[in-house]
Order: C-alpha cells, then sequence, then structure tokens
C-alpha cells in the first residue's frame, strides 16, 4: 500500500545488516498495520481523470546521502500506480532531485497512458503535480544550463514529452503534495493527509 511503500523500501535496505534499531522500526510499522486494518483502496466510477503527483526529499537517506523519489498516480480520486523509491545518484541539489522524480513519474505516464488507451480510456495529456517550481522550470525551459549540464543525458526525454504534450505540469505545494508520504516520514495527521488524499479511506464493512 502507499502508506507503507516509504518504511518497507526504507527497511528492505537492511535486510542482511540490520540492527535493533533497525528491529524497533519494523516492530512499529505492525504495530501500524494492526491499527489500520479497515483502511483500504475503494474504486468507483467517477469523471475524475488520470493525474500525478511525484516528489523527491533531498538527501533523505543519511548514510549515503541519495535523495528519495515518490510518485503515486491517481485515477478517479483514488491511487493505481505507484513508487517509492531511493534515488540510484547522489544530487547535489534539491532541483535535481526533484527533476529525478518527475522523470520517473513521466515513464510512468506514458506507460499507463498507452495501457488505458488501449482499453477505450483516451488520455492525450497526462497532468503531474509536483512541489518544486525550480525542477519544473528546467523542464519547461527546455534549455541547458552549466548549473545543470552535470544532469544524465538520459533524464532530458521529459522536455520533449512535455512540449509534445504528453505530460503537463503543474505546481501543487508542500503542504498538499500527497507523495510526501512516498519519500520520508511524516508527523501523524501528515500522513493521514497524504494516504486520504490519494484515496485510502477507512470502512467498517
Amino acid at each position: 500500500m502507499t502508506d507503507l511503500a516509504f518504511a518497507v523500501n526504507f527497511l528492505s535496505q537492511f535486510n542482511t545488516n540490520y540492527n535493533s534499531e533497525h528491529w524497533k522500526v519494523a516492530k512499529r510499522v505492525l504495530r501500524y498495520l494492526k491499527g489500520t486494518l479497515n483502511y483500504g483502496l475503494f474504486y468507483e466510477q467517477t469523471d475524475e481523470e488520470l493525474y500525478a503527483v511525484a516528489d523527491a526529499d533531498w538527501g533523505g537517506n543519511l548514510t549515503d546521502r541519495r535523495s528519495y523519489s515518490g510518485y503515486a498516480f491517481i485515477l478517479a480520486g483514488v491511487v493505481i500506480s505507484w513508487e517509492a523509491r531511493k534515488q540510484k545518484t547522489v544530487s547535489p541539489s534539491s532541483t535535481e532531485s526533484e527533476y529525478m522524480a518527475l522523470s520517473e513519474a513521466t515513464r510512468e505516464a506514458l506507460y499507463l497512458r498507452e495501457m488505458l488507451n488501449e482499453i477505450g480510456f483516451k488520455h492525450k495529456g497526462i497532468t503531474i503535480y509536483n512541489d518544486s517550481q525550480s525542477a519544473q522550470k528546467l523542464v519547461q525551459s527546455n534549455a541547458f544550463h552549466s548549473r545543470t549540464k552535470h544532469i544524465d543525458v538520459r533524464h532530458h526525454f521529459i522536455c520533449e514529452k512535455h512540449q509534445n504534450g504528453d505530460i503537463n505540469l503543474n505546481y501543487m505545494s508542500t503542504e498538499d503534495i500527497p507523495a510526501d508520504v512516498l519519500t520520508k516520514g511524516l508527523p501523524v495527521e501528515k500522513h493521514y493527509k497524504c494516504i486520504e488524499n490519494m484515496g485510502m479511506a477507512y470502512r467498517t464493512n
């Protein structure tokens, strides 16, 4: 589930070299599971179109200083695809870490668009929300700058997809973006706000 994606990804890094602190965290996850047995994803037909939220936590891993990326695709008000993972390289700036998150979300957007088109749900351009205006400007400017020339070329395909109208980029504040829960541990109130905005709900039956 989206609510546990970050915790599971983080703990899985220590499967072969865990210590007592990791074990304590794992037990907290189990207690959380016990307390949220009635939470789930409940799908209903609506007119809401597919959109995505993407986020990154710059340098979030204190051991190797790599950033965490997360994205979620929401259709009819409920998440249908998500990912939480540590980035493969160290990002020297928050702009680059957010840019990498947008890049990963763009790949998933293209895949989901084709899948939905094949079953009769036409989507020309999918909107991706992000809380980094600098990363969005980097995509929209479609220009190389001396301060960003170190970014791997494979990530610049996002500029082409934006120009072609395959994706649209919109800003969403850090306080409101649900993908925050996919990149870091959050206070209880913010955690539940994020997962509820991705369609997780409490049901008694």
